[in-house]
C-alpha cells in the first residue's frame, strides 16, 4: 500500500486520536508553584499563585529538544551511500526524495518553533493580564485578604 505524505500524516493523527479517546480522561497533575514564576509578594499582599515558571520551562524545552533533532535529522545523500556499497545503486530520483523529506523534516520543525513562540507569547499575554488583576485587586484594599 502506497501513501503520499499527507494520506498517511492524517492516518497516524486519526489513530492517535483514536488512542487517546480509548484511554480516557488523564489524571491532572497538582500544580506546584515553581521558584522563579514570579516575585514573592510584598508583605501584607496576599500571593494569588500567579505562576507561570512551569509554562516557560515547557516552551524552552521544546525549543531545545527541536535544535537538537534539527541537528539529527538530515538524510544522506542517496548517490553516495549507493556509490559506498557495492552492489547498490542510486540516482537522482532518490536524491529528489532525500531532498523532499528534508525539507518537510525542516518544515515541521519550523511548526514546532512557531508553536515554542505561540506559547511563550500567550503566556507573556495572559501572565500580564493576571497581573494587572492582581495589583488592581491589592489597590481596592480589602477585597483579597491573605491566606
Amino acid at each position: 500500500m502506497m501513501f503520499e505524505f499527507e494520506e498517511e500524516w492524517a492516518q497516524a493523527k486519526g489513530e492517535a486520536a483514536m488512542r487517546l479517546a480509548s484511554a480516557g480522561p488523564s489524571p491532572t497533575p497538582t500544580p506546584q508553584p515553581s521558584p522563579s514564576a514570579s516575585p514573592a509578594p510584598a508583605p501584607g499582599n496576599p500571593d494569588l499563585g500567579l505562576a507561570d515558571g512551569p509554562v516557560r520551562s515547557k516552551a524552552s524545552g521544546i525549543r531545545t529538544a527541536n535544535a537538537e533533532a534539527r541537528g539529527k535529522s538530515t538524510l544522506d545523500d542517496a548517490e553516495a551511500v549507493g556509490r559506498s556499497h557495492a552492489g547498490w545503486v542510486a540516482g537522482s530520483a532518490s536524491n529528489d526524495c532525500v531532498g523532499a523529506w528534508q525539507r518537510r523534516l525542516r518544515e515541521l520543525a519550523d511548526l514546532v518553533d512557531d508553536a515554542a513562540d505561540a506559547l511563550t507569547t500567550g503566556t507573556n499575554a495572559i501572565t500580564t493580564e493576571d497581573r494587572a488583576i492582581a495589583d488592581a485587586l491589592r489597590a481596592a484594599g480589602g477585597v483579597l485578604e491573605e491566606a
